[in-house]
């Protein structure tokens, strides 16, 4: 279960701006499709890497800013008459909130107290997929945020053919359609490989852009470097290689 717990006040690293973010308290990783690129379907986890945009029209990461101070949830107002409830069998009964409930569970200050006391801190500004060549364009860029950026138009631009896969699978379960990367995609996932081998790599995906460039021979020894536990990515990334298969593709964790 995805649950928000609250708001996350954070300054910007750019400019300072006061943003705010959403404060989880558990999340649910569960989702209709896993592709072995990282992109899942109709999941209740945010996909975007945490990428944002300024005011000012300076990209960063959520993870790169100041944390000032986290906001709880807003409690709901009480309905209106909540003072009159009366604590008895019959509250009870009909499964009404007794007065302490309400007390405990809603806000029973008046509309202009609430609007008074509340901090009017703007939700930091989402970046749509199809902007990602903006964000890793953007001058003074950090290297996780072209990380993160990158990965997310990798994901963008293999997303046509995900549609194909699906159709290809519903005729034939066993075959895999042709995936033929265009010179943009394959620009983006080489870029992406060698910030990753730069970095504290995730093997895995190394191994997974490799595979999706045709390079079975670098996608495998960059498999063989992972040093993480077993999982069915890894052994499905193992099996398409072993194909020769070089095609995004659906998975079952």
């Amino acid at each position: 279960m995805t649950r928000i717990t609250g708001k996350h006040v954070k300054k910007t690293p750019c400019c300072g701006t006061f943003i705010g973010s959403q404060a989880y308290g558990s999340i649910n990783m569960m989702a209709h499709e896993h592709w072995t690129d990282g992109r899942t379907v109709h999941g209740l986890m945010s996909q975007d890497g945490g990428i944002r945009i300024c005011k000012c029209g300076h990209f960063y990461l959520l993870n790169e800013c100041d944390h000032v101070m986290t906001l709880p949830k807003e409690k709901p107002r009480a309905p209106d008459g909540w003072q009159k409830t009366k604590n008895n069998c019959w509250t009870r009964f009909l499964g009404k909130p007794t007065i302490e409930e309400i007390i405990l569970h809603y806000d029973t200050r008046s509309q202009s107290e609430i609007d008074e006391s509340n901090l009017k801190i703007p939700d930091s500004l989402h970046v749509a997929d199809s902007s990602m060549p903006d964000v890793f364009k953007q001058g003074k860029t950090s290297r996780q945020l072209q990380i993160a950026a990158r990965r997310r138009y990798w994901r963008y631009l293999n997303d046509p053919y995900r549609e194909i896969y699906r159709e290809q699978k519903n005729l034939d379960p066993e075959s895999f359609p042709d995936y033929q990367p265009n010179s943009e995609q394959r620009e983006n996932m080489q870029e992406l490989a060698d910030l990753l081998e730069k970095s504290s790599a995730d093997w895995l995906e190394v191994s997974e852009l490799y595979r999706e460039m045709g390079d079975f021979s670098n996608s495998l020894n960059a498999l063989g470097a992972h040093s993480g536990r077993k999982s069915k990515l890894q052994a499905s990334i193992h099996f398409l290689i072993s194909m020769s298969v070089s095609s995004p593709a659906r998975y079952v964790p």
